[in-house]
């Protein structure tokens, strides 16, 4: 920040951010003009995702994910996001959500959580203000491709924690941060994305995901589930990749 705003009022904002702001003055996540409410809103990010996981500020701070000190912006971006997901599964009727820990030197999921008997895994992906969009291509092609870019990850990591933690059902969670996309699309819009992904048969993008959420900067979300995923919900729409 341009200059120190005062922190005590909210002591999760100070205790997370506060090496973070020291280091990078960051108007895109940090604009001047948001203050004082934009640190209610963080606060409350915080204080929410320490009670669904059921855990104390100094084991999350622990988790690299959440340790944002070294004044990365994209850490920053990723970890807010997860604890967004983490209140995304709570108002949606998920039940013992927790993180996940891969065995060492291995990826996995970030989440794990149960609904409807089934026990659930959970990848999430940010795509952050930091990750430019291609501006010569349309706002749909733009995240496609971004997306596209890590499914293959994606499902490589739901695999691993499906495998581990004999999870049922794989759930991939796009969180959008950037603007445009987040105010201008519709169901529409990210179903139209979601078919794309299913018609990539080189690919086989969607092979090994259940269900595909995006959770935008505004806080609205789609889901859409193939008919294993269904098992968890009623979703918003659907897709028909066979397993």
């Amino acid at each position: 920040m341009d200059k120190p705003f005062d922190l005590a009022p909210y002591p999760l904002c100070e205790y997370f951010l506060s090496g973070y702001l020291s280091k990078n003055t960051d108007h895109d996540n940090f604009p001047p003009e948001k203050f004082p409410a934009l640190f209610d809103k963080y606060e409350q990010v915080f204080q929410r995702g320490l009670t669904v996981l059921g855990t104390t500020k100094e084991a999350l701070k622990r988790r690299s994910e959440f340790s944002f000190d070294s004044g990365d912006a994209g850490n920053l971006e990723s970890g807010i996001a997860l604890l967004r997901v983490v209140q995304l599964l709570r108002i949606s009727h998920f039940q013992n959500i927790a993180l996940v820990t891969p065995p060492k030197n291995a990826s996995g999921a970030d989440l794990i959580g149960e609904k409807n008997g089934e026990k659930v895994c959970i990848e999430v992906k940010a795509l952050t203000k930091l990750s430019a969009s291609r501006t010569d291509e349309f706002m749909e092609a733009q995240l496609y491709r971004k997306i596209l870019d890590n499914i293959s990850k994606v499902a490589s990591q739901l695999a691993a924690t499906a495998a581990q933690m004999h999870s049922t059902v794989r759930l991939f969670v796009c969180v959008l941060n950037w603007f445009d996309q987040s105010i201008y699309f519709n169901e529409g819009d990210f179903q139209g994305i979601v078919d794309k992904l299913e018609r990539n048969e080189e690919q086989e993008s969607l092979t090994g995901i259940d269900g595909v959420w995006f959770l935008t900067s505004a806080g609205n979300h789609t889901l859409f589930l193939n008919e294993r995923g269904k098992s968890i919900d009623q979703p918003t729409s659907g897709f028909a990749v066979s397993r």
